[in-house]
């Protein structure tokens, strides 16, 4: 899928501007955050970031894997379609850990498969919060877990009982007034670059047996200086592969719920992608410039986007020691005219579906963080 300049330059018109508090705390307070509240606090938010008319609705509580709760996934919606969500989570240095606007987007218990989707359907169930980028669901009544691939999983969660000191109940959601959203955030600067193929992760194990979110990275960041065949995905994903030094991961082939088929999960250092990338564009007549940095900053990706340029941001979680690599097509800068708080953003592709998100620069999630930067 390829998205065209007006669907890109879209997103960015969707972090415009700026109404006054709506919820208003005193910032020593702990505030219980019930789901109408959830649903109140996401629509103060969509209506400063969405320039279309969007409605928050059916909010789904999110635990952490204590059972504990901590925050809400909530829908958008346009003309009763759905649009998008935003993610609550109590545990992020923001109260909002991830966001997304876009027509006919799921929530994120819904996309990954037609097991957590069903299930995300029926009452009484909560989104498990995996690690700080996926999430899976769970019906604690009937003992059933499920995680971000749909794979049935022993139920560890904590039936109950009372978080050491405050707040006092475990089954509320509770966060520090002064990190809830409150209307006022404006944009200081934004920038995406359009023109990229995203062929999500279902697809890619259909038809190249195989997934590595570096490869699907580097395969989305060279669509946009080389044209590539969407009909040959196979064999470009597997020079990618080839090129950047791929490995499969232990254990032998892995299980894919949402596709029914069992493929080879791979795993990519982080330095690789940079001569990977250069040398697959000269393959095609595209001389690229690449470079790799680690622990870059949140300015380091706004320069290479400002010169027109993608990059791929990856890192390990300090929660689970899981990595990720996502391509980066813009960014976007906001301060808060009341409290001044700054906020910085990258605007991601992270291989699971075809939606863009907004995930805050927030690097402390992270136990090491790098970047490639391409120009060309």
């Amino acid at each position: 899928m390829r998205y065209s300049r007006k669907v890109i330059v879209g997103f960015i018109v969707l972090l415009a501007a700026l109404m006054s508090p709506r919820l208003v705390f005193g910032d020593d307070d702990l505030v219980r955050v019930t789901p109408q509240i959830a649903v109140e606090q996401a629509q103060a938010f969509f209506d400063d970031v969405s320039d279309e008319p969007v409605t928050a609705c059916d909010p789904v509580k999110m635990v952490n894997s204590d059972g504990e709760s901590i925050g809400y996934i909530v829908r958008a919606k346009r003309d009763d379609v759905n649009y998008g969500y935003v993610v609550f989570d109590s545990e992020r240095s923001w109260w909002i850990s991830e966001y997304c606007l876009a027509p006919n987007a799921l929530l994120p218990i819904e996309s990954a498969s037609e097991e957590i989707a069903l299930l995300a359907s029926s009452d009484n169930v909560v989104a498990l919060k995996i690690d700080e980028l996926t999430v899976g669901v769970a019906d604690l009544d009937k003992n059933i877990v499920l995680d971000a691939s749909g794979k049935k999983v022993p139920n560890k969660l904590s039936s109950g009982g009372n978080r050491s000191g405050s707040p006092e109940h475990f089954d509320d959601v509770f966060v520090s007034a002064k990190d809830l959203y409150k209307q006022g955030y404006v944009v200081d600067a934004s920038k995406t670059v359009s023109g990229i193929i995203t062929p999500t992760q279902t697809e890619v194990i259909k038809e190249t047996g195989t997934y590595a979110c570096a490869v699907s990275a580097m395969f989305a960041v060279s669509s946009h200086y080389v044209t590539l065949n969407r009909l040959k995905l196979s064999d470009l994903y597997s020079e990618l592969w080839r090129l950047s030094g791929t490995w499969e991961e232990e254990g032998g082939k892995k299980y894919d719920q949402a596709t029914g088929l069992y493929f080879t999960q791979g795993k990519t250092s982080p330095d690789k992608p940079a001569p990977a990338l250069k040398e697959f564009c000269a393959r095609r007549g595209k001389e690229l410039e690449t470079s790799f940095v680690w622990y870059p900053s949140w300015d380091s990706f706004r320069v290479n986007t400002d010169s027109g340029n993608l990059s791929i941001f990856s890192g390990r979680l300090r929660s689970n020691g899981s990595g990720h690599a996502m391509a980066v097509v813009g960014y976007v800068a906001m301060h808060n005219t009341y409290s001044n708080a700054k906020k910085y953003l990258l605007v991601v592709w992270n291989g699971w579906t075809n939606q863009l998100q907004f995930l805050p620069y927030d690097v402390s999630i992270y136990t090491s963080h790098d970047g490639t930067y391409c120009k060309g």
